[in-house]
């Protein structure tokens, strides 16, 4: 009995002096946080050892961003659990301390389950700025540079002519077959390989699998992890999401070398056709630097940038021409002087057709899809900050978080914001922190996007020929005959994560003519020759 007294005695001794560790922890903790800077939410006191973060939503955070800002300033101070993030809702602010202040503000926060645990950092998404940053950057480089970018042309032509047709034959199934033509433009793109059914190609259910975990976790307060790290160590058979993770990480790393032992192959064969990795492959040793596993993510960050991101804006493109025919007319009244109906529009056209890209321009302001503004970045220097008459200072390690969805609904920045008004591009009219394009779509500073330029050839493109070569409209109820309207809402009617789009949504799409529906088929077929050196696959 007086042995299990004593080992008694000593236990809770060993607990009283655990939790006042803990307790002198917190305290000093508190006691270290810095002091002036931006105000929290309301001046709201952080809690301790949790911060703010049980007052970011799990789903669709933008949404409580926006309404801060608008409350309480476009800057301010979200603390997640004892690291400080700075919430940055003004065009010209997020321009300030991540353009012209990027020697301090380029970097990324830590990540544990994208980071530590999915990709191990070995992508240039959660790369820490420095060497190996740059090193993945230059293996990118050799996709995403205009010269390069160019010689995709015929790749987009003839997959957007693809797209066309199957409006055409398939108009209900119009959602999905937006999806298709990016996933297979990126990946003929990236791997010389089309994408002929979305729900049975192999490959693309992979990338898909592990881009959906990634988006999903990638967001601000929607994981314990990322307040508190140290839940990485806790073994996998107790921590599901740390299990999930891994998981993805073989799937993931065993996919991407798949494909590109695939190019490989059709190398040795002398049937490769250009590609992205096929150039990597010619070149090889100008990568010393990267290992095989970093190798293959660089044709992984081309599928996870340019597919979620070029997709969801088109269908949120068809929402806008539903909600509002009137601009549909205007775009359309421009592409029949400019292109007619004997060929559908090409790059070239770009110049002679302001009132479309004016289109596609607010398409992206109006619903951007990074609405989070992309992946954070961090702060690797001390820094001080002065803006309204204050000087806030922003520590070394802060995340800095330029919400989009707040920036582009900023009505100092574009007046009655919640409308859809192309001719806000029309013309002179230049809007503050937003530089030519008019628009933060693309991000700041050193960490732009880097396949801008892709994108907005790829968008410019196929929204072009979509709005030339169809009329789209509400769809009606076949039993009451009620108009359908979709919902355009960003709370209800789009979806939620790191990247986000329209739900699926019902509307008619009709060619607009005979004419037109002659050149798209015969522009189809044309197409299918072009096409068939893509569509030969090494799958198990």
């Amino acid at each position: 009995m007086s042995l299990y007294v004593s080992f008694l005695a000593i236990s809770f001794r060993a607990l009283a002096l655990l939790a006042l560790a803990c307790i002198t922890s917190i305290v000093i903790k508190e006691l270290q946080r810095p002091k002036n800077m931006p105000p929290t939410p309301g001046n709201k006191r952080p809690i301790p050892f949790f911060g703010n973060a049980l007052d970011i939503p799990k789903e669709k955070s933008w949404i409580i961003f926006r309404r801060w800002s608008e409350q309480y300033g476009p800057l301010l101070t979200l603390w997640n659990g004892y690291t400080p993030t700075i919430l940055v809702g003004d065009a010209e602010l997020a321009v300030e301390i991540m353009e012209r202040r990027s020697a301090k503000y380029s970097s990324r926060p830590h990540y544990v389950l994208a980071g530590d645990l999915l990709t191990e950092n070995k992508t240039i998404l959660f790369a820490k700025y420095g060497e190996r940053w740059r090193a993945y950057r230059k293996a990118l480089h050799l996709a995403t540079m205009p010269k390069v970018v160019d010689t995709y042309k015929p790749i987009f032509e003839m997959e957007g002519k693809t797209l066309a047709n199957a409006l055409i034959e398939n108009p209900q199934d119009w959602y999905q077959q937006i999806f298709r033509y990016t996933a297979s433009s990126i990946v003929a793109i990236a791997y010389g390989r089309r994408i002929l059914d979305t729900r049975t190609d192999s490959a693309l259910k992979k990338l898909n699998v592990t881009n959906d975990f990634l988006i999903h976790i990638n967001v601000p307060g929607a994981q314990w992890h990322e307040t508190f790290p140290i839940l990485k160590y806790v073994p996998s058979s107790l921590n599901s999401i740390k299990r999930i993770a891994l998981e993805y990480r073989v799937l993931a790393r065993e996919n991407l070398a798949a494909l590109v032992q695939e190019v490989a192959r059709k190398m040795a064969l002398g049937i490769a056709p250009h590609c992205y990795v096929k150039q990597m492959l010619e070149r090889r040793e100008q990568f010393p630097e990267l290992d095989d596993i970093e190798f293959n993510q660089a044709s992984g960050s081309l599928f996870a940038a340019g597919v979620d991101t070029t997709s969801a804006t088109l269908q949120s493109l068809v929402l806008a021409m539903v909600l509002h025919p009137e601009v549909q007319s205007a775009a359309q009244a421009e592409l029949d002087r400019v292109v007619g109906h004997e060929r559908s529009p090409s790059w070239e056209d770009e110049d002679d057709l302001p009132y479309v890209k004016a289109v596609i321009k607010e398409t992206m302001r109006w619903r951007p899809v990074a609405i989070l503004g992309g992946t954070p970045h961090a702060s690797t220097e001390d820094d001080y900050l002065e803006y309204k008459g204050n000087t806030y200072f922003i520590p070394k390690g802060s995340i800095i978080l330029g919400s989009m969805w707040t920036i582009h609904m900023n009505p100092t920045t574009y007046p009655d914001p919640e409308s859809f008004k192309p001719e806000r591009f029309i013309g002179d009219q230049e809007y503050p922190g937003t530089g030519s394009r008019g628009h933060s779509s693309f991000g700041w500073g050193r960490r732009v996007c880097p396949g801008a330029y892709l994108a907005e050839r790829s968008l410019f493109l196929t929204a072009s020929r979509l709005l030339w070569g169809f009329r789209f409209s509400n769809s009606t109820d076949p039993k009451t005959g009620d108009i359908i309207q979709p919902d355009a809402s960003m709370e209800t009617g789009y979806t939620s994560g790191f990247n986000c789009r329209p739900h699926p949504f019902q509307c008619k799409i009709m060619v607009r003519n005979e004419d037109i529906r002659r050149t798209i088929e015969k522009e189809a077929k044309d197409a299918a020759e072009g096409l068939k050196q893509f569509e030969v696959h090494f799958d198990d």
